[in-house]
């Protein structure tokens, strides 16, 4: 077909991907990760928290306030 003054063009897109990150990169990453985790008892507690809102033992408020209230007092006994 044959349309005059229509001309399409077609561009393959110059796509740069960055770097891998190498194997220090990698590492400082999951260490920070490690840092922000709660401790296991912790976060078994707060598990235990959202079982008890899944399996309906719990609103969600409530275990929501327990929760905030935990994270709160617990800053304060460590200082922070």
């Amino acid at each position: 077909m044959h349309l005059p003054f229509v001309t399409a063009q077609f561009h393959r897109p110059d796509v740069h991907l960055p770097a891998l990150p190498g194997k220090k990169e990698f590492t400082s990453a999951a260490e920070t990760v490690r840092a922000q985790l709660p401790e296991p008892g912790q976060a078994l507690f707060y598990g235990g928290l959202a079982a008890g809102v899944a399996l309906s033992l719990l609103e969600w408020p409530v275990a929501l306030a327990i929760g905030v209230g935990t994270a709160v007092v617990g800053r304060g006994d460590h200082g922070e």
